[in-house]
């Protein structure tokens, strides 16, 4: 288990670019799903090979990701949980609809909307787009710093001290955790779980498989908005990656 890391290391990926993260279509998922970084499965445990990528869910305005779009949930997409298959390419499928995501199910409703509906809609699409437009903004920016610096700061704490001379500041965290297990906290709910260890709780699979922690990130740190602690887990047999968030 290795906490805080703050510089770039070569297991690491700093913001990679969303077509070495996403399978086609790689702009529809680039607009619902933001790369922050992508680690080697080998420095987690030195028998897998590949990269496995953290992401971040643009939604949600407020709330937890897919609370509001149960038509579209199944074992793997849920609310606050999202599933990936990650291809022999090494890109992320989501295992799902995208309608799973609410500005797409807004767009593209499972049942005809009446007058009214359709107007409250509209409107919830409008405040979306323009939360979107303020997420994909502030990861563009946080990008173009990393790349220019190579050092990582806090979007967060940018966004709070516009005029801060970065050079005389600490560099950020990272990854918190990368490896090891993880203890209970404002993520475990809505999913089975192996709790034996308490120290060490895993999401199970259908067949009862349980899934390896692989790294923890603060949301918030990679763009203006994000949970307080996005888990990352893990799946080999049947490659699928897992996300939860923690809004502490």
């Amino acid at each position: 288990m290795i906490e805080n890391i703050t510089a770039p290391q070569p297991y690491l990926k700093i913001y990679p670019a969303p077509e070495e993260v996403f399978a086609e279509p790689v702009e529809l998922y680039a607009r619902h799903l933001m790369p922050f970084v992508s680690i080697d499965l080998a420095v987690v445990n030195p028998d897998w090979q590949g990269w496995i990528h953290m992401v971040n869910t643009v939604e949600p305005y407020d709330g937890s990701v897919g609370q509001d779009t149960h038509e579209f949930h199944n074992y793997y997409l849920r609310e606050n949980w999202i599933g990936f298959h990650l291809n022999d390419q090494g890109r992320y499928e989501l295992l799902g609809d995208f309608r799973y995501f609410e500005l797409e199910y807004i767009k593209n409703p499972p049942t005809p909307l009446s007058k009214l509906d359709l107007r409250r809609s509209q409107n919830q699409a409008q405040a979306l787009e323009e939360y979107y437009a303020t997420q994909h903004a502030s990861l563009a920016a946080a990008k173009e710093r990393f790349t220019r610096s190579g050092v990582f700061h806090s979007q967060n704490f940018v966004r709070y001290n516009p005029d801060c001379d970065l050079s005389q500041k600490e560099p950020s965290t990272l990854i918190r955790q990368l490896g090891g297990g993880v203890e209970a906290g404002n993520w475990d709910y809505g999913f089975p779980f192996d709790e034996i260890d308490e120290e060490n709780i895993r999401p199970l699979a259908p067949d009862g498989t349980p899934f390896h922690f692989i790294a923890s990130v603060r949301g918030w740190d990679y763009c203006a908005s994000g949970a307080d602690e996005i888990l990352l887990f893990y799946e080999r047999n049947s490659k699928i990656a897992l996300l939860t968030f923690d809004w502490s």
